[in-house]
């Protein structure tokens, strides 16, 4: 007897497991059983579905000693393990009552109805506990057995006649705890290798959709509005996925596209309704080609939609593959996080310019007015140096305000500095005095416009020995990386408190040595060093950067 029904029992598991099998490949279900977070109608809907199976076991239980002896606990203790605690209930309410009106005259039916709504509960104090910690084997063990153990009271408490009840539980306690917790083994380890596959299968998406994020990286940096590189971008998905066509549109129109022409215009139907709710949408595709289907997720930056990201996608006989669906969210994320990169060092990029030119609109007035004087001057005494005079300034401005590169050639900044001594030299009459130290390749620094020039002026107009003897020294010297630049003066030096609101970045008041600082330390970060050092004896201006500049956007 005990061999038979340990028989029955081993292929009611065997089917149990083999309909749990065919359950798990059941997109649905598939869909159901991977999401973490389970709201109440897809436990209810777990519960009916597990509560289905628990009701099957009833019908291919085994008639024994007037008892129905079954597989119930798996499928019922697995709906609150898998579901949660509304499907663990929901599941065994479902069986129990079942259990009970299949044969209302038997007499264990009452115990084994209360018994399997017993088992929900235990599931659904499983999920709680296990919730909180890994759940292994042992533990799926100790759950059967407690669940038996439990239905052996009730049958025992509740079946009549007492002796009938000893005898059924003699026969079949055993063999129940000892088939049932290898059958609860065994389909909860197919339900664990769903999430695995369906992890595994995650991470597969995530890793590709990385490597392509990786590639259109240099691509996307130049934001939205750069459609080569949205076009190369577009044509490196298509690469990367095959069979895959792709777009990127803005806000209003397809901005690139590769492997296919969106039939609509300007802006195709599932992209403007996946900006529009601001999550991914997906729809059949109205092109000629077979089985396929359209998928738009959104592009953000700063937290507002600014694009979509399209694929057109191969759709099977099961619509849309869940794999796609997660590739394209993937590819958006990492897409938005590049355009906004880009977004914000295009911000940068025009912030840097408008520094820039407002270094080229602070000329010192004083200068210009000085020159003039000096000019008017000369038309007196020296008509022919008067004129050369002025083709000096006009060429000192010509340099200093048509300036459009972020980066010149060191020998074009000597030049610019070049022209602003000859106009002082004809104001101050002999009473400059410059020493220069140069290297002899003045090709190999390229370094920011009108960064010597103000340093240049601020030691001629302070560094005065007396009104007529000024004396600047300008030395610069390079090695193979770096390039060392320094411009010194014999003046009185920096007064404490003019250095200390020159340290200050919210001062604007110096705005030459301040504004030069500034430039070149928003260009080279911690690759520039920049120091001020001032005694009574002279001021010493000293800074040194790389030889080759780092890259930037070109100015307009």
């Amino acid at each position: 007897m005990q061999n038979s029904l340990s028989f029955s029992l081993i292929l009611n598991i065997s089917l149990l497991v083999l309909v749990a099998t065919i359950l798990t490949e059941v997109k649905p279900l598939r869909m159901i059983l991977k999401r973490q977070d389970r709201s109440v109608r897809n436990q209810l809907l777990l519960g009916l579905i597990f509560g289905l199976l628990s009701i099957s076991g009833t019908y291919t239980g085994i008639a024994v000693q007037g008892a129905v002896v079954n597989t119930r606990v798996v499928s019922t203790v697995a709906a609150g393990l898998v579901g949660g605690p509304i499907s663990g209930v929901c599941a065994g309410l479902l069986s129990g009552v079942h259990r009970y009106l299949y044969d209302p005259h038997g007499f264990t039916s009452l115990a084994c109805a209360v018994g399997t709504f017993c088992f929900g509960v235990i599931g659904a104090l499983g999920f709680r506990i296990y919730s909180r910690r890994r759940r292994d084997t042992v533990d799926l063990v100790l759950l059967t057995v407690t669940a038996e153990l439990i239905q052996c009271v009730l049958i025992l408490a509740l079946a009549r006649p007492f002796s009938a009840a000893v005898e059924l539980e003699h026969t079949i306690l055993l063999p129940k705890m000892l088939v049932n917790s290898v059958g609860l083994i065994s389909f909860m380890h197919i339900l664990d290798r769903l999430n695995r596959d369906l992890t595994l299968e995650l991470a597969e998406q995530q890793a590709l959709a990385l490597l392509i994020a990786q590639e259109c990286l240099p691509y996307l940096r130049g934001g939205i509005s750069n459609r080569a590189g949205l076009q190369r971008a577009a044509d490196i998905v298509r690469a990367k996925l095959p069979g895959y066509q792709t777009a990127f549109t803005d806000r209003e129109r397809v901005l690139a596209a590769s492997g296919f022409s969106p039939a609509e215009t300007p802006l195709p139907v599932p992209a403007a309704e996946a900006m529009a709710r601001s999550c991914t949408v997906s729809s059949p595709s109205h092109s000629d080609a077979p089985a396929r289907a359209v998928l738009a997720a959104p592009l953000r930056a700063d937290d507002k939609v600014i694009g979509s990201l399209i694929l057109s996608v191969p759709a099977g006989p099961n619509l849309i593959l869940d794999a796609d669906v997660r590739t394209i969210e993937s590819l958006s994320q990492f897409f938005s996080a590049m355009l906004e990169l880009g977004e914000t060092e295009h911000q940068i990029a025009l912030r840097k310019q408008a520094e820039f030119r407002a270094l080229q609109s602070q000329i010192n007035p004083h200068f210009l007015f000085n020159a003039l004087n000096t000019i008017s001057a000369l038309c007196l005494t020296d008509p022919d140096r008067a004129c050369d005079t002025i083709l000096v300034l006009a060429r000192y401005f010509r340099q200093t305000l048509t300036i459009n590169e972020p980066f010149v050639p060191l020998e074009q900044e000597l030049s610019n500095v070049d022209n602003y001594l000859l106009l002082t030299e004809a104001r101050f009459e002999g009473a400059l005095h410059v020493e220069r130290q140069l290297p002899d390749d003045l090709h190999a620094l390229r370094l920011p416009p009108l960064i010597l020039q103000p340093i240049v002026e601020n030691a001629v107009r302070h560094g005065f020995v007396s009104v007529d003897d000024r004396r600047v020294s300008l030395s610069i010297r390079q090695d193979d990386e770096r390039a060392y630049i320094r411009v010194s003066d014999q003046g009185p030096g920096f007064p404490p408190e003019v250095l200390r609101r020159l340290e200050d970045p919210n001062d604007p008041t110096y705005t030459g040595l301040f504004n030069v600082r500034k430039r070149l330390r928003s260009i080279y970060g911690s690759q520039c060093v920049f120091t001020i050092s001032s005694t009574p004896q002279g001021s010493t201006v000293s800074f040194s950067i790389p030889l080759v500049p780092p890259q930037t956007p070109e100015f307009h």
